[in-house]
């Protein structure tokens, strides 16, 4: 809920009816869909002020069981065919408007490239993989170095759609 997560065209914020948050204050709180404010991949609580979300209510559209497990039959062999599978950040970066953060990392040659034990994937560009004993250093240069070569080729600063956790040199402010 935080990020607003969503694929193939739906998001939290489409079927979120409401929540319970936990204020800073220590007061639980019922809030509805409108108070997070919700952008693509983005929401009031990720924007920060120390709220954490305790339970959610979605509004699902009834369908049959048939057609929702073909559905989730489709989606997992268009993953299967499209996602690396094994340890992997995940889709790194938010897709810039009118365009795909994979496929500007593709065009800039940067498929395969690697760093230590992380490597960009061969099969998705905004995929980050742990080969075996990738550090956090390793993948934080891989990340950096995708990311200045799409803003040197293309005129664009990709933006994080992962959250940058622990300690390192995510924390200072060129990050």
């Amino acid at each position: 809920m935080v990020g607003n997560a969503g694929a193939f065209e739906g998001d939290i914020a489409a079927i979120l009816h409401s929540a319970t948050v936990l204020e800073p204050s220590g007061e639980a709180v019922a809030r509805s869909n409108e108070w997070f404010e919700f952008e693509y991949r983005l929401s009031r609580i990720k924007r920060g002020g120390g709220y954490v979300v305790l339970a959610a209510t979605f509004e699902l559209e009834p369908q049959d069981s048939e057609s929702l497990a073909a559905r989730a039959d489709e989606i997992l062999e268009w993953r299967r065919t499209r996602h690396p599978a094994g340890a992997t950040v995940g889709s790194t970066f938010k897709n810039p408007p009118d365009s795909h953060a994979g496929y500007l990392i593709e065009q800039a040659g940067l498929r395969g490239y690697r760093v230590g034990g992380a490597q960009i994937s061969e099969l998705h560009g905004n995929f980050f993989m742990n080969t075996g004993g990738a550090t956090a250093a390793d993948v934080w240069a891989l990340i950096q170095h995708a990311r200045a070569t799409v803003g040197q080729q293309f005129g664009m600063q990709l933006e994080w759609e992962i959250e940058l956790l622990g300690e390192g040199p995510w924390r200072q402010k060129s990050a």
